[in-house]
C-alpha cells in the first residue's frame, strides 16, 4: 500500500520538474534572414533584453537518415559562435559569419529549393532565443535592409503555426525591447 503515495509523489515531481525548468529557457531574441548587396543570405539577431545568445545552428530540414546515410539529421550543417552576446542587432552572413560571429564548422553552400532552419542559443544551451525557416528562393525577394522572420500566429484549429513576414531591419526589433 506505500508503494501507491511513494509512487504518486515520484510522478507528481518528475512533472514538477518539467514544468519548471528542465531545459532551456526562453529568451527575448529574435531570428530573421536578409540579405547582403550580392544577394547572399544573412541570419539577422536581435537579443535586447539579455544579450546572452552566443550560438547560432543551421539546419538541413531535408536531410533525413534515408537520404542521407550515415549522418544524424539532427545534427547542425553549420555552427556559429560569439566569445560574447550582444543587445545590439547582429547581422551574420552564413557563408563568412561576421559581426564577432565566427562559423566553428565548414559551411556549406544553401542549395534551392532546400528548406533551412536557423536556431539561437544561450551559452551552454541555457537559453533559447529563437529560430527561422527559409529557402534561398524565399530569400531572392529580399532587398538588402528587409528581414523575413516567423510570427507564432494561432490557427482556425487552434495550433500554433509560424507565419512569416518581411520588415525594414528598423521594424524587425522585438515589441518588447521598447
Amino acid at each position: 500500500m506505500r508503494l501507491a503515495p511513494i509512487g504518486l509523489t515520484a510522478a507528481v515531481l518528475c512533472a514538477t520538474a518539467v514544468l519548471t525548468g528542465c531545459g532551456p529557457r526562453f529568451a527575448a531574441a529574435k531570428v530573421g534572414m536578409t540579405v547582403d548587396g550580392a544577394g547572399r543570405p544573412v541570419i539577422v539577431l536581435e537579443d535586447c533584453k539579455e544579450g546572452d545568445m552566443v550560438e547560432l545552428q543551421v539546419f538541413d530540414e531535408s536531410r533525413t537518415e534515408k537520404n542521407s546515410p550515415g549522418v544524424d539529421p539532427s545534427l547542425p550543417i553549420a555552427v556559429y559562435t560569439v566569445s560574447e552576446g550582444s543587445k545590439k542587432l547582429q547581422q551574420i552572413a552564413v557563408g563568412t559569419g561576421g559581426s564577432g560571429w565566427d562559423p566553428v564548422t565548414v559551411v556549406p553552400e544553401l542549395r534551392p529549393g532546400t528548406s533551412y532552419k536557423v536556431r539561437s542559443w544561450g551559452d551552454g544551451h541555457k537559453s533559447f532565443g529563437g529560430q527561422t525557416v527559409f529557402t534561398p528562393n524565399d530569400l531572392k525577394t529580399l532587398k538588402p535592409g528587409d528581414v523575413r522572420y516567423g510570427v507564432q500566429v494561432k490557427s482556425a484549429s487552434g495550433v500554433y503555426e509560424d507565419e512569416y513576414r518581411v520588415s525594414s531591419l528598423d521594424e524587425f526589433t522585438p515589441s518588447d525591447c521598447d
